[in-house]
């Protein structure tokens, strides 16, 4: 009784610690989607406005308030009047199809003409229409800033669809930076910012080292790329940069190749469970120490007893002789598969009959104690012979023994019928009275077929016929029940 209150209590308090280190657990990852979901929504938000200054400077461009040459100054502020206003944005710039500035909000008079044709900014809308809005990997862009920035592009098209440039902006990355910084990541959390293909955009805490690194062979990268089709997800994981254990949260940002991961520190995330759990063990352990005693010599008697129900459940289901299942536990396993079977369609098992061939003659020739040790060693040969654990054998009766393979189809129940055949008959078992010198056994083979077999017994009657089948060709061989010889015509 003690021990059973012992294990009440504590079965009580771990189900409760655990439904609280589950509940946690799920409210630690809603928290750190909601983070996620912050970050993406305002990321998501400002691409769309940048995006349609892009269109509006392409539109600009394209379509000049007049037919006549305006003023540089003029032509400046209706292009690029807007700009001031967009915070981050480091600079907007038109290139025609080969390349060329031809307008950028920070060109001087008389400043040379740069050419940009191999950027990838550039190169992705020229070989490609349907592009779309275009964001770079973070660049180095000497423009007087202390961080790196990323250039946005979209495609300019002539009147006839084909290409004639692109409209750039270059958005700096103090923008992430200032962005994250203002979320609640507690204790050893951080915030960061990467593309699909491994590239690191911001961290905080922020690391300038990391801002460019290509973190693609990370463990922690090659586990995201397999959930990566359902556009967030969470799971624990070290960090490589302190070792220390985070639950790492992450979601896309629609319409780019970005994705915002949030990491909140494992000890951050459970400390007052921890705290609870601390007291809850400090009190168990006083509780635990005075019944310990007592329940001792209860739970060695319990032992000997379970011992003593597992030896004779055992026997209950293990043929005395071979030592391999029963017929009640054949019985039962042939009803626990088929079953299986019907609930499931794809599910492919097989059976073998096996017959230890002229039994009879042996056992007159020889005795019954020899016949006996042979059955023994046919079993051996089954169970050695086996290729999975969740195979089974057992005596069906006589010298005959029934194996159930699971998950086998009929070509793969053959294989392991003949290995058996030859196994027998490599052991040289001398059998004087029987037409091949030896001791051999011949095998029916058949597979569960939906379309035939209506009860286990259809399966089992199946390998029974094709045993009699093989013992008509001669013997020593394995038959399935799906072959047709010229005997049975």
């Amino acid at each position: 009784m003690m021990g059973t209150s012992a294990l009440m209590v504590l079965a009580i308090c771990g189900s409760m610690l655990y439904q609280s280190y589950r509940q946690t657990s799920l409210a630690a990852v809603d928290n750190a989607k909601n983070v996620t979901l912050v970050a993406q929504r305002a990321i998501s938000r400002n691409f769309e406005i940048l995006s349609l200054a892009l269109d509006s400077l392409a539109y600009r461009y394209q379509h000049p308030i007049s037919s006549h040459a305006l003023p540089t100054a003029e032509r400046y502020l209706y292009l690029f009047g807007n700009a001031a206003t967009l915070k981050h944005v480091s600079v907007m710039a038109v290139l025609d199809a080969h390349g060329k500035v031809l307008a950028s909000s920070l060109r001087q008079s008389g400043q040379a003409m740069a050419n940009y044709a191999d950027r990838a900014y550039f190169t992705v809308h020229r070989d490609a229409p349907d592009a779309g809005l275009y964001v770079s990997r973070p660049i180095s862009a000497r423009l007087g800033r202390d961080l790196k920035v990323i250039v946005l592009s979209k495609r300019l098209n002539r009147a006839d669809g084909s290409f004639d440039g692109v409209v750039v902006m270059a958005l700096d990355l103090t923008y992430f930076r200032d962005l994250f910084e203002g979320l609640a990541l507690g204790t050893d959390g951080i915030i960061s910012l990467y593309s699909e293909d491994g590239i690191a955009y911001m961290r905080i805490p922020y690391q300038e080292s990391v801002i460019g690194a290509d973190l693609s062979a990370s463990a922690n990268y090659q586990r995201v790329k397999t959930i990566l089709k359902d556009n967030e997800g969470s799971f624990f994981s070290y960090s490589r940069n302190d070792s220390i254990k985070r639950l790492y949260t992450f979601r896309r940002v629609p319409q780019s190749p970005l994705l915002v991961f949030v990491g909140h520190a494992e000890s951050a995330i459970f400390k007052d469970w921890y705290d609870s759990l601390y007291a809850v063990m400090l009190a168990l352990c006083a509780f635990v120490f005075i019944s310990a005693t007592l329940l001792s010599s209860i739970r060695q008697e319990f032992r000997k007893r379970v011992a003593a129900e597992m030896q004779l459940k055992e026997m209950t289901r293990t043929d005395g002789l071979t030592g391999l299942l029963n017929r009640r536990a054949l019985d039962q396993a042939l009803e626990a598969t088929w079953e299986h079977s019907q609930r499931n369609a794809s599910i492919r098992f097989s059976l073998l009959f096996v017959d230890v061939d002229y039994f009879k003659f042996y056992n007159d020739t020889y005795g019954h104690k020899l016949g006996d040790e042979v059955l023994q060693e046919v079993a051996r040969i089954i169970r050695e012979n086996l290729p999975r654990s969740t195979d089974c054998a057992a005596r069906y009766g006589g010298e005959e023994f029934v194996v159930l393979l699971t998950e086998t189809p009929e070509e793969g129940a053959m294989v392991v019928a003949q290995r058996l055949c030859d196994a027998v008959r490599a052991r040289g078992i001398v059998h004087a009275t029987s037409s091949l010198g030896t001791l051999t056994v011949s095998i029916g083979v058949a597979d569960f077929s939906a379309a035939q077999h209506r009860r286990i017994e259809d399966v089992l009657q199946a390998a029974d016929e094709a045993l009699y089948r093989a013992k008509r060709a001669g013997r020593n061989r394995a038959q399935c029940a799906s072959q047709n010889t010229s005997e049975d015509a």
